[in-house]
């Protein structure tokens, strides 16, 4: 262009197609975009508002895609500041305080409910239902994520432990202060004390990129890179990793989720610049920011909240509505924690064939906030991240793990998660479990064993609350119900977070089916899976599709590594040359290897993949209409590409350089659903 332009107009005109966009400040990518000074064979000759282009001014790129803001504001139009962090929070219910303002309500202590309750049982059982350690560690995430409360430090509401402690010991005391609040609120009964969120209230990744410009820019590089340490882990300040959220190195978990986003967001940073050369760095950060965005809201509502509250507990998605009030609820703050319970007590790193690192072994809470230094020691993200698909989490009930109740810091303070989150709870002024049924529509319980068939909770509950339902706290409650049906959580929790996920999702102008995606990137997104984003970022070559259902990981018998539970879903890995590979009694994954390869599955529905090429492999014992042949980096590989043979009998499939006979298989009986090609 010819002459100096600071903005584009608010309206093109190009004759017979005119177009508007929102000229918000940084809100678009231009579909097609070269560099702003890069040059154009093609001359157009347009009439912007009345006013004259000059000849061969390039056609000016369309706006496709808007991007978040850092803090959360801009997002709904008619309130600027909704969501936005450092903004009030939502309730579901009324308030409850003592004076209706703001006076936290009195009750059993919480670390008596803690001892009597929570203590109760054997908190180190797995869950039934088969999901994986990466339940609570995405939780986490998310919550992190979508909220953050401070405490002002001033305003005392610590938890004295009752004399006879059976861990702290007389006179231990748990140090809390009160949340901070709306400054606005806590003046009469009509606008009680209402808690700050100091995170965006939205599913942005703002974990990963920060809720403010000044965190996002810490994060960055010019070129749009997120900024890493020695082998591709989190930035190093002060001593202690470094992202979005300032809990990123909280426990190994969490630290490695934090590490495998910035990883990804690299990856796709790279992947655009290589499909557009002439891109800026803060065009390749804002939209390798908003893809990583999508994939995480993806996997949020495809795989994790699917096993947290079952298939159909959310609605489908209808389109962006700026009449919903997405804000989270103080209910959902304290629903969300849930994950507290299936939270295992012990961490290690396994190593691609499903060994154990040696000197990986470690307590939870031994590694709390630990160094930079101990989490590469332990095997850094790659070999944490294995050992969350392959651990199944403890089972959804009332208790928790000895790490996270009994703590002792520095005598006399000591940490208790149960009794501080029934603490905070009270600060809150949420309702009890009667009470936010009450608000959700559900009817109340008037009676302790309606909410749980456990005979240890029940008699447990009855002590602690006097046998009065309606002292029963939500938190307590809700873990101590029985599971909704297809669900990991009870009722009431189930309605509190399907509740807050669908108000998130269709409250979001910026929500990723809405946001302004072309329609191929919108499909790669929405075909992504957290397997996927880790087989590209890690030194993982082997794992299942779903990876929020555990799969115990071990080798053929060539490999010499066994399973450590060969009752549970099996991931076995083959060795390249003759190798034999046997299931269990569930579905399993066999990854046969190179050569010649024999793969039994056993019981269950079966994936028998081949990722190499090169294999002669034979299955003892394929389902046609229950198994699956799987071929992973096919290419352009599909169903016309299969043959299918006959030899005794059996039925030999050929996949480009793979055969697999199939043992007592009728040719006529393989079909093209019996098939998955991944490329």
């Amino acid at each position: 262009m010819r002459g100096p332009r600071p903005t584009w107009p608010s309206e093109f005109r190009l004759k017979q197609n005119p177009f508007d966009f929102d000229d918000g400040p940084g809100a678009f990518l231009w579909a097609g975009l070269q560099a702003p000074s890069g040059s154009h064979s093609g001359e157009f000759h347009w009439v912007i508002q009345g006013h004259q282009v000059w000849y061969g001014c390039p056609q000016p790129p369309q706006p496709t895609l808007q991007f978040r803001s850092f803090d959360g504001s801009g997002n709904n139009l008619t309130d600027l500041d909704l969501n936005a962090a450092g903004t009030a929070v939502d309730r579901i219910g009324s308030a409850h305080f003592s004076d209706g303002i703001s006076e936290p309500l009195d009750g059993p202590n919480p670390r008596t409910i803690s001892n009597v309750v929570v203590g109760e049982g054997d908190a180190n059982v797995p869950n039934e239902q088969g999901v994986s350690a990466f339940m609570y560690a995405w939780g986490q995430f998310i919550d992190h994520d979508l909220t953050l409360t401070r405490s002002d430090g001033i305003n005392d509401i610590s938890i004295t432990v009752p004399n006879g402690d059976p861990v702290f010991g007389d006179g231990a005391i748990m140090p809390m202060t009160r949340a901070i609040i709306d400054p606005s609120s806590g003046t009469s009964p009509d606008n009680p004390a209402t808690p700050l969120n100091f995170s965006t209230g939205w599913l942005d990744a703002s974990m990963v990129y920060g809720s403010n410009t000044a965190t996002a820019t810490s994060l960055r590089l010019p070129d749009g890179h997120m900024k890493i340490s020695e082998g591709g882990n989190l930035p190093i300040v002060n001593g202690m990793f470094a992202a979005g959220d300032p809990r990123a190195a909280e426990n190994f978990a969490l630290t490695s989720l934090q590490t495998l986003f910035v990883r990804e967001h690299n990856y796709q940073v790279d992947k655009l610049h290589k499909a557009h050369p002439t891109w800026n760095g803060d065009q390749l950060y804002d939209y390798a920011r908003a893809i990583v965005t999508a994939e995480i809201a993806n996997v949020t509502y495809k795989e994790f909240l699917p096993n947290l509250l079952g298939n159909d507990a959310i609605a489908p998605y209808g389109g962006y509505d700026a009449s919903v009030d997405p804000r989270l609820s103080l209910e959902f703050n304290i629903a969300f924690r849930f994950g507290h319970s299936i939270v295992s007590a012990e961490t290690e790193s396994l190593a691609e064939n499903g060994e154990v690192i040696e000197g990986t072994e470690r307590e939870l809470k031994d590694i709390f906030f630990a160094p930079p230094s101990d989490f590469v020691a332990s095997g850094g993200a790659d070999g944490q991240l294995r050992h969350l698909a392959g651990d199944p989490s403890q089972a959804m009930d009332v208790r928790i793990v000895e790490d996270l109740r009994n703590f002792l810091f520095d005598p006399p303070v000591s940490m208790d998660l149960a009794a501080i989150n029934i603490q905070r709870e009270r600060d809150f002024g949420v309702g009890s479990l009667n009470d936010v049924r009450e608000s959700l529509g559900l009817a109340r319980y008037t009676d302790i064993d309606q909410i749980t068939s456990d005979p240890g909770t029940r008699a447990a509950l009855k002590e602690a609350f006097s046998s009065n339902v309606d002292l029963i706290d939500l938190w307590t409650g809700g873990l101590a119900e029985n599971h909704a049906a297809g669900a990991l959580v009870g009722e009431t929790f189930q309605t509190v977070i399907a509740m807050q996920f669908e108000a998130l999702r269709d409250g979001d102008r910026f929500w990723f089916e809405n946001q302004g995606f072309d329609a191929r990137t919108l499909q790669q997104i929405e075909q992504t899976t957290l397997a996927d984003i880790i087989l590209r970022n890690t030194d993982t070559q082997h794992i299942q599709d779903d990876v929020f259902i555990a799969y115990t990981r071990h080798t053929g018998l060539k490999g010499g590594v066994e399973s450590e539970d060969p009752d549970e879903r099996q991931l076995v890995i083959g060795s390249n040359g003759k190798d034999t590979l046997v299931g269990g009694p569930q579905g399993d994954f066999l990854f046969a290897g190179t050569g010649k390869q024999t793969l039994t599955g056993l019981g269950g529905a079966d994936h028998f993949v081949f990722d190499k090429g090169g294999t002669r492999a034979t299955i003892t014992d394929f389902q046609p209409g229950v198994d699956k042949l799987e071929f992973k980096h096919a290419e352009n590989l599909g169903w016309n590409d299969v043959r299918i043979s006959s030899v005794q009998g059996n039925a030999v499939v050929s996949v480009g350089d793979d055969h697999i006979e199939l043992i007592g298989v009728r040719p006529s009986t393989i079909h093209k659903y019996d098939f998955i090609f991944d490329v």
